[in-house]
């Protein structure tokens, strides 16, 4: 299972989706969508977001290098 599809699970589960995970992380879901396609590898401070954001709404552990590793991961 990709992380994308992972994460989208997890959210899935509290009935959460990526547009309340963008929200949170208070970025658009077009710059969320090309960050879990791994066409764009987030700043820091916006993968601390994404990171933060995902831990709260799902009650897991989310890390800042899992949004930053998406692209890595991808073309493996």
């Amino acid at each position: 299972m990709s992380f994308r599809d992972q994460l989208k699970a997890d959210l899935k589960v509290d009935r959460y989706t990526l547009t309340h995970l963008a929200d949170d992380a208070s970025i658009t879901n077009s710059y969320l969508s090309r960050i879990l396609k791994g066409q764009y590898v987030p700043s820091v401070h916006v993968a601390t977001c994404l990171a933060l954001a995902a831990t709260r709404l799902t009650n897991k552990t989310y890390t800042p290098d899992m949004f930053m590793t998406i692209t890595k991961e991808l073309h493996q």
